[in-house]
């Protein structure tokens, strides 16, 4: 039986076909660059959101996902997990715990929507220290905007200390990208010119929300547990039946 909180435990369960318990809080996001450059085509996913979600499906379809979303402790001294409901259910094989413990820091998402500025090709940008360590544009997600209005989440490292620290709050992560925005030329709406010198006002932007994702001590990286060889039980050939049965079904479409 896998234990852990993290996609790298999921996929470790998958590679192993074993069960799994998740716990809470599942520590994930979209924009963890851990999981950029690798080729998800075997999950029939192109990014690590749909990663998740796939491995998700796949394994609650097949059992090897255990009480997902109920479970509220493992009790190891006598191998029984408790539910939410208050429930406590025997766990007959032996408990391997993928992620062991957090770490004294964390990765912060700092979420923004775009509201007024002149429009950009800039992707990222990298900043100076563990504050504000990188800004990440995407297309806008939201409904009844412009198709061309770039989002952005700014992305740092914090010890949990800081987390609740105001010195590094989201009104601090706000102030810290006003002034990267003005090193890098990222610029709000047209104000007055002057001669042949232009002026333009500051970004406007609204917070959407923080995300905090504890970094757990793992019993491997997402690389090498990608890397690992699958085991091929009847978890994994169902899902290769249900795949090999789609592509035949979309070709036979066309």
């Amino acid at each position: 039986m896998i234990v852990g909180q993290t996609l790298e435990t999921l996929l470790y369960a998958w590679r192993l076909q074993k069960k799994c318990i998740l716990l809470e809080p599942f520590c994930f996001h979209e924009f963890d660059e851990r999981y950029n450059g690798f080729d998800f085509s075997e999950f029939n996913a192109s990014n690590a959101e749909e990663l998740r979600n796939n491995l998700m499906f796949m394994m609650s379809m097949s059992s090897l996902l255990m009480c997902q979303g109920d479970v509220s402790s493992i009790r190891s001294h006598d191998s029984m997990m408790a539910t939410k409901r208050g429930t406590l259910i025997p766990i007959s094989t032996e408990i391997e715990y993928f992620d062991e413990q957090q770490t004294d820091c964390s990765i912060v998402y700092d979420a923004f929507h775009w509201r007024v500025g002149k429009s950009h090709d800039v992707a990222r940008i990298e900043g100076d220290d563990d504050f504000c360590k990188r800004i990440l544009f995407y297309q806008s997600r939201r409904n009844c905007v412009r198709s061309a209005t770039k989002d952005f989440t700014v992305v740092s490292k914090m010890t949990n200390q800081q987390v609740t620290d105001p010195d590094y709050s989201q009104g601090m992560v706000r102030i810290k990208t006003q002034r990267i925005f003005k090193e890098n030329d990222i610029k709000g709406e047209f104000s007055y010119r002057n001669g042949d010198k232009e002026y333009y006002k500051k970004v406007k932007f609204d917070f959407a929300g923080r995300v905090v994702v504890p970094i757990l001590k793992q019993k491997m990286t997402f690389k090498e547990v990608f890397n690992m060889k699958q085991v091929e039980g009847e978890a994994w050939k169902t899902w290769k039946k249900l795949t090999t049965k789609e592509s035949t079904w979309l070709g036979s479409s066309q």
